[in-house]
Order: structure tokens, then C-alpha cells, then sequence
């Protein structure tokens, strides 16, 4: 119930990046891809999930190279309110991650001053504080706790 799969880390829409976001977030195993002479200056991740993607508009980023042929689990929620705890996967600045987030970790996006990270958001959103990665239009998934526990994941 797996599928490994090779992505580039490129600054998608946020469109894009929900086909992969999910599966991004629930990974079993993520880890930079080194490129080849050929492939200079890509930076490609290969993930392992069981958790289901659909990159059927990510031809050029997205390669699947191992597949069990059994039905990864598909999900399609995601909570709309910055709340501390929430987990999050998106596309920002690194200020923006470090202000807003907390235990993340990052991935390049050559050329761009953007990353690709997974984390835990460290702050509520309000009416007297709106976290940079909100107020900016981040591209990004969160989930709640209680939707982590609903999923039945672990």
C-alpha cells in the first residue's frame, strides 16, 4: 500500500500542489534526490507514501518509480484556519516558515527563494494576528489534530 514516487520541488499553485500535498505530508520516507550532470540545478525528492497523490497536471515534476499496485489511501480534507498544532505542508520564504511554523524541515527550490517545507504551525490566527504565511496567500494544507486522529493513519 505504497508508492514511491520522484518529485521536483518547483513553486506550484496552490491547484498543483493539493494532487501532492497530502501524500507529502503523511510521507513514511522523504529525501532529496542527487541530480545527475544532466539534471544540474533540479532538485528532486523522492517520497514514499501510502497515501495517495494525483499529479495528473505534474507530467514534468512528478515520476512515480515504485508502485505495490495496491489502492494508497485517499484523502481530501484540509482545515482553512491557521490554528497552532495544525500540521502543514506548503511552498514560502524561509522567514516566513520559521515565523510561522515550528519542528519543519525544508527542501530547495532552485532558483527561487522559496522552499518546500512540512511542519507544525506555532500560532493562532486571530483578528489581532495574522501569520505571514496567511496574510501573504502561502500556498499550503494544514490538518487539525482531530483530523490526524480521525484518518487512522498510525
Amino acid at each position: 500500500m505504497a508508492k514511491t514516487y520522484a518529485l521536483q520541488t518547483y513553486a506550484y499553485s496552490q491547484a498543483q500542489f493539493n494532487n501532492i500535498s497530502h501524500s507529502l505530508l503523511f510521507a513514511d520516507s522523504c529525501f532529496p534526490h542527487s541530480a545527475g550532470a544532466d539534471d544540474a540545478g533540479v532538485v528532486t525528492l523522492v517520497v514514499t507514501s501510502n497515501v495517495e497523490s494525483t499529479p495528473t497536471t505534474l507530467t514534468n515534476t512528478y515520476r512515480v518509480l515504485a508502485d505495490d499496485s495496491q489502492s494508497e489511501t485517499a484523502i481530501d480534507i484540509s482545515t482553512g484556519k491557521f490554528v497552532d498544532g495544525n500540521v502543514i505542508t506548503g511552498i514560502a520564504p524561509l522567514a516566513e516558515i520559521q515565523s510561522d511554523v515550528r519542528n519543519f524541515v525544508t527542501y530547495v527550490i532552485n532558483g527561487s527563494d522559496l522552499l518546500m517545507y512540512v511542519g507544525v504551525c506555532n500560532s493562532t490566527q486571530s483578528q489581532d494576528y495574522t501569520p505571514a504565511l496567511v496574510s501573504n496567500s502561502r500556498v499550503n494544507l494544514m490538518l487539525s489534530p482531530s483530523q490526524l486522529s480521525s484518518l487512522k493513519l498510525a
